[in-house]
């Protein structure tokens, strides 16, 4: 049980109803969820992270299928049970296969067809493992992404581990009928 309660437009005062409308735009819920079901309680949290979210969700420069990859590899690193429900689907519609998303789930390397996420898992792992990444590994993904698909695979990473603190600490579980962790 989440340790914060629902959130209800009505009960909400009137920027945070701006930013409840602004947030549920651009996703096909019903309902306030996730982080921001936190965040809406702190605006001024919750509309640059939706801006941050969109840079991800929206306009992403790297493949949403690489997206989804870092997604799924900060939601299993810190068990994030509702991030992992809300972006299973996400990420098998966006192309990642299902052998690589059970690897992941299990906590395995995965046995990867394509070069470009052979790279990004390695940039990422290496990063949640180590908080940093050696020049063999920035060097390889360098090559195969390019700085600024660096930077914004990282900052992706890094989000998401952020989202994942959150929805840990107030206890936001998974979406109803949504793939489950263990």
């Amino acid at each position: 049980m989440a340790r914060i309660e629902d959130v209800q437009r009505d009960k909400l005062a009137a920027r945070q109803q701006a930013l409840y409308d602004e947030i549920m735009r651009t996703r096909p819920r019903g309902k306030l969820s996730g982080p921001f079901s936190v965040w809406i309680h702190r605006p001024d949290i919750a509309e640059p992270a939706n801006a941050l979210a969109n840079c991800f969700r929206v306009s992403p420069t790297l493949d949403k299928r690489l997206i989804e990859l870092i997604v799924l590899l900060v939601c299993r690193d810190a068990t994030t049970q509702y991030a992992w429900s809300a972006h299973f689907n996400l990420a098998r519609e966006a192309g990642l296969s299902s052998e690589t998303i059970e690897a992941i789930r299990a906590r395995r390397r995965p046995e990867f067809g394509r070069d470009d996420e052979r790279v990004v898992y390695d940039l990422v792992t290496e990063l949640l493992a180590s908080k940093k990444v050696s020049a063999a590994t920035y060097g390889r993904a360098e090559a195969a992404l390019g700085r600024d698909r660096i930077i914004e695979a990282v900052t992706c990473a890094g989000f998401y581990g952020m989202i994942g603190l959150v929805l840990n600490t107030f206890e936001i579980p998974p979406q109803p009928g949504g793939d489950i962790l263990t």
